[in-house]
C-alpha cells in the first residue's frame, strides 16, 4: 500500500534582529521589510538585552549598530561570536562611524558586513537580502 505523500511549498520565514538605541533607525530598516511576507523583523533597542534577543529568537540576521549605551556593539559581537550555539548567526553592522579601524575591528570581531550610515534604503535592503538567502 502506497501513501499518498504531499509536497510541501511552505517556505520559511526569515527573521532579522534589529539592533540599535535609535527608534529612528530602527523603523527606517524595519520598512525595508514591510511588504515581504518572508522577512520578521524583530527590534531591540536596548543593548542590555541584545544577546538574550539573540538567544531566544534565534534569528537568522542580526542588523547591529555599534554606539550604544550600556554594551557597544563590538562587545556584543565578541560575545555572540564566542558563545556556542548562537556563534553561527551572521552579523552586519550599521554605523555612523567611518573610520578604518572601526570598520576593520567590526570585521575582525565576525560582522559579515559594515555598512556606513547614512544608509542607501536600496543598497541595505539588497545586502540584508543576500546574507538572508545565501
Amino acid at each position: 500500500m502506497m501513501e499518498n505523500s504531499k509536497i510541501s511549498n511552505v517556505k520559511t520565514v526569515k527573521k532579522i534582529l534589529i539592533i540599535d538605541d535609535s527608534e529612528v533607525n530602527l523603523f527606517l530598516i524595519q520598512s525595508l521589510f514591510d511588504r515581504d511576507p518572508d522577512v520578521q523583523t524583530v527590534l531591540e533597542s536596548n543593548s542590555k538585552h541584545a544577546l538574550p534577543a539573540i538567544r531566544e529568537g534565534m534569528p537568522d540576521l542580526v542588523v547591529l549598530d555599534l554606539m550604544m549605551p550600556y554594551v557597544d556593539g563590538y562587545k556584543i559581537l565578541q560575545q555572540l561570536h564566542s558563545e556556542a550555539g548562537i556563534n553561527h548567526i551572521p552579523v552586519v553592522v550599521v554605523s555612523a562611524r567611518e573610520d578604518r579601524k572601526s570598520v576593520e575591528k567590526a570585521l575582525a570581531f565576525g560582522a559579515i558586513d559594515y555598512i556606513k550610515k547614512p544608509i542607501n534604503l536600496a543598497d541595505v535592503k539588497v545586502r540584508l537580502r543576500k546574507f538572508l538567502y545565501s
